[in-house]
């Protein structure tokens, strides 16, 4: 069996020190603007959010995307005529799976024109000491026997400012990087 080298450390580059008499203060994650028409929501957890809040959220936006698959129209439907709706979108849903196994497809179609949206991905991200939420939420989910959980290690980069303590000094702006967990939570 051959040797193997061991790895080497990335060197990160550190961040100056800050000057004499000077605060560091700590800005929100950058949180980036999501189009009406998104399909994967984020919600970001912090170490203050409660548990119980963070979950009723993800919840709320996966009951949400589940009404949007039923579709609006079957609502004046019969419960007869609801049931077999829902019997032909699975039987197609299983048919396409077994067919096109490796591609992956946003909106489907059925033989009768009704559109299937493919299932929300509702994202959580924490960074930090929320990581440990952000895992806790992940694990709750994956209890939960309606939901499919992936986590996904991330970096983040926010900034921060250095705020100077005397009138004639410019204050300044620094980019640091975060570790985060990012749970991706779909329903089956």
């Amino acid at each position: 069996m051959a040797k193997t080298q061991p790895r080497q450390k990335q060197q990160h580059a550190k961040l100056p020190s800050i000057p004499q008499g000077a605060k560091i203060q700590k800005r929100p994650l950058y949180k980036r603007q999501s189009s009406s028409s998104s399909k994967s929501p984020t919600v970001y957890i912090s170490s203050h959010t409660p548990f119980i809040s963070a979950v009723r959220r993800v919840r709320k936006l996966l009951d949400k995307s589940l009404r949007a698959t039923t579709g609006a129209a079957t609502r004046n439907n019969s419960l007869q005529a609801r049931v077999e709706a829902l019997q032909r979108r699975s039987n197609n849903n299983n048919n396409n799976n077994n067919n096109n196994n490796t591609a992956r497809r946003g909106a489907q179609h059925d033989d009768n024109d009704d559109d299937v949206v493919a299932p929300l991905a509702v994202t959580v991200l924490g960074t930090g000491k929320a990581v440990e939420k952000a895992l806790g939420v992940a694990s709750w989910f994956e209890q939960e026997g309606d939901c499919h959980v992936r986590l996904e290690t991330k970096t983040v980069t926010t900034v921060d400012d250095i705020v100077m303590q005397g009138p004639d000094e410019v204050d300044e702006s620094r980019a640091r990087r975060v570790s985060g967990l990012e749970v991706v939570v779909t329903l089956k």
